[in-house]
């Protein structure tokens, strides 16, 4: 993850904190099993807002905005329980796609 933002935005760990894992989801396409990884981290205040990527156009969103954009099937779901259970939680969650939606557990450490 570190290595993919600073290649694909020119910034290192220096410029994020409170990075965590918070979503781990599974897919079964095209006789693959897809598993994708959701880190969230808070960009520090003295690095600048205005990241250029190699990989498309990057931009800020709020929240109200997010629901409305194309992405990835897992992403899309990952998303809306972000903003429905995720962000007020320090919890991290495990989603298995079923083909309508992803089935979201938390997953504790013991």
């Amino acid at each position: 993850m570190l290595r993919e933002l600073e290649e694909e935005l020119g910034i290192g760990e220096s410029a994020i904190e409170n990075l965590c894992l918070r979503y781990i989801t599974l897919r079964r396409t095209n006789g693959e099993i897809r598993q994708n990884y959701y880190f969230f981290a808070d960009l520090k205040d003295d690095v600048d807002e205005k990241l250029v990527s190699n990989e498309g156009i990057s931009k800020w969103f709020a929240y109200s905005e997010l629901e409305a954009l194309k992405m990835p099937y897992t992403s899309k779901f990952v998303i809306e329980h972000y903003l429905k259970t995720g962000r007020t939680t320090k919890e991290m969650y495990v989603g298995a796609a079923d083909g309508e939606k992803l089935v979201f557990t938390k997953l504790p450490e013991f």
